[in-house]
């Protein structure tokens, strides 16, 4: 989170959500999603073209890999 957010998480303050599973050519992914709510630090972009903030229902107007696409359902749906 440091590296690519610029923000300390305590591991107290992430709860396990949900996983993807995800076959590409060459290799198999498990993603897990943690859902973390409280940090210390402003959130600042170090590694990625843009960040911005949005709502869950927002999620698939941006595009994403197609490991991350199964994981806005659940976002949607369930916060």
């Amino acid at each position: 989170m440091q590296e690519e957010l610029g923000i300390d998480v305590n591991e107290a303050c992430l709860a396990p959500f949900v996983f993807a599973s995800h076959a590409y050519d060459s290799f198999h992914l498990l993603m897990p999603l943690y859902l973390c709510r409280r940090w210390s630090g402003v959130v600042q972009n170090r590694e990625h073209a843009a960040l911005k903030w949005v709502r869950p229902n927002q999620l698939s107007d941006f595009p994403m890999p197609p490991a991350d696409e199964p994981l806005v359902a659940w976002l949607r749906d369930l916060l």
